[in-house]
């Protein structure tokens, strides 16, 4: 930049006096076109900037762009590279501040407003704090997102089958996406219809429980997941089956007894190979 000392004074002191929200340790695009603006302000109108001098000022801008679009493009080729991959990241634990480590196979990955995230035990993790990738078993690299594509946006049949109990049911619902869990592919199936029973409560919601129907509002309207114990009944043999699921209510409906007579809930993670029809 082409200034006088009390010209770049100025500059400086207006720039980092600027209201808007800014990194101090990091200068990014906007940074750059921001100190270009308030350097334009102050120059001298006897002496302003060269067309040469603007041109070359702009001229890095545009690299810099293009480094950060690079490193973005960069980051999305090494998330992807790492699902089903166990790995350890170092984050900031969000009630105390502290760093902390979280450790985990990589499920997913999310790209939102310009950053990459993967998502490892539910938990999106900003790429650039994972700080070691570990090869996993030869069993666990057998199952591949890819063998399964063909199920996202299909209407399907599956059997959900409970871990602690072994119970299984038949839901049917909507495969929204694909996750690839400790070795295993597993289908996100939305829009599922179910009974439900009971719900599961933890400390908190059970402190501040009122009845089942308040409950699954909130739960409702906040999107918030709820684990609760539904119910599927054979009619011809005569049994029933109790599974324990985990999802997002979307409706429910209740009679006049305070039971629930359907509910639908999204988000149900179930393996892949359980699909047993695709319609």
């Amino acid at each position: 930049m082409s200034t006088t000392p009390v010209q770049g004074q100025k500059i400086v002191e207006e720039y980092f006096t600027m209201p808007a929200k800014r990194n101090p340790g990091n200068l990014g695009k906007d940074d750059f076109l921001n100190l270009l603006v308030t350097q334009l302000k102050y120059q001298d109108p006897l002496k302003p900037m060269e067309d040469k001098e603007f041109i070359a000022q702009m001229a890095q801008f545009s690299s810099l762009e293009q480094m950060q679009n690079m490193n973005a493009t960069f980051n999305s080729i090494k998330a992807f590279s790492m699902i089903g991959k166990e790995v350890l990241a170092t984050i900031k634990d969000e009630e105390s501040g502290e760093l902390k480590e979280v450790s985990g196979v990589v499920e997913s990955v999310k790209l939102a407003k310009g950053k990459t995230y993967a998502v490892i035990n539910g938990k999106d993790v900003l790429v650039d704090d994972i700080t070691d990738v570990f090869d996993t078993p030869p069993m666990e690299q057998s199952a591949r997102i890819t063998d399964f594509t063909d199920l996202i946006n299909k209407n399907v049949t599956a059997a959900f089958i409970d871990g602690d109990t072994l119970d299984s049911i038949n839901i049917t619902g909507d495969v929204s996406s694909l996750s690839l869990i400790n070795g295993t592919v597993y289908s996100i199936i939305d829009n599922v219809e179910v009974m439900i029973e009971d719900v599961l409560l933890n400390e908190e919601e059970k402190a501040n429980f009122v009845d089942l129907q308040t409950y699954l509002e909130e739960k409702m309207q906040s999107g918030e997941e709820i684990t609760a114990l539904v119910m599927t009944k054979d009619i011809e043999n005569n049994t029933e089956s109790k599974v324990t699921v985990t999802g997002v209510l979307k409706d429910f409906e209740i009679n006049e007894d305070g039971e629930v007579v359907s509910a639908v809930i999204s988000g149900i993670k179930t393996p892949a190979n359980n699909i047993m029809s695709i319609r």
